[in-house]
């Protein structure tokens, strides 16, 4: 065996999301996502093997940076949400959407203004709802958040997506960047 050989990368285990017990395994694997079980509460969730990148473009940082501690800068990034390459969607406490872009609409098959009248929870399928609360709670904790989610398009169908999520970027508005995975 040749001294140049590595040791294999071990991912080591997350405490329970839910929880907080250190008794989790991993259940299953994909290029993607690692996926974990808690044998405390039975819980499940996925952990990205990949980062995402904390902004896709320069639009996108403008966007947090407009909006950074002032909610009623939400008109000034008009402009700047049509040139994102990703969906954006934001949200308010409720998890209502307050704005979004073309793009989102695209996804989504809902217009502006029907997305406007829906909240997160809507456009989450219904086997999933459980996975959204513990992704909303552990969101509003850690202020940050990226990974894989499913949404419920207009016409039924189910779009897998990658995310990005910054919440409190001003009181009350939280912002994700959203592509198809």
């Amino acid at each position: 065996m040749s001294d140049t050989m590595s040791e294999p990368q071990v991912t080591p285990s997350p405490l329970c999301e839910k929880c907080g017990s250190a008794d989790v395994s991993a259940m299953s694997t994909t290029p993607d996502v690692i996926f974990w079980w808690c044998a405390v509460c039975g819980s499940i969730w996925g952990v990205p093997t990949q980062p995402m990148p904390d902004t896709f473009d320069p639009d996108m940082e403008r966007v947090r940076a407009t909006l950074q501690g002032d909610a009623a800068r939400l008109d000034h990034v008009a402009p700047d949400l049509e040139r994102i390459a990703a969906c954006v969607l934001i949200a308010d406490d409720r998890g209502r959407y307050v704005a979004v872009n073309d793009k989102a609409c695209e996804l989504t098959g809902y217009s502006r203004a029907e997305l406007l009248c829906k909240a997160i929870v809507d456009l989450t399928p219904p086997h999933a709802i459980d996975v959204y609360e513990r992704l909303w709670d552990s969101f509003a904790r850690t202020m940050k958040q990226h990974g894989f989610y499913k949404i419920k398009r207009k016409d039924g169908s189910v779009a897998d997506v990658k995310y990005c999520a910054y919440t409190e970027l001003a009181p009350g508005i939280h912002i994700s960047f959203i592509t198809a995975s």
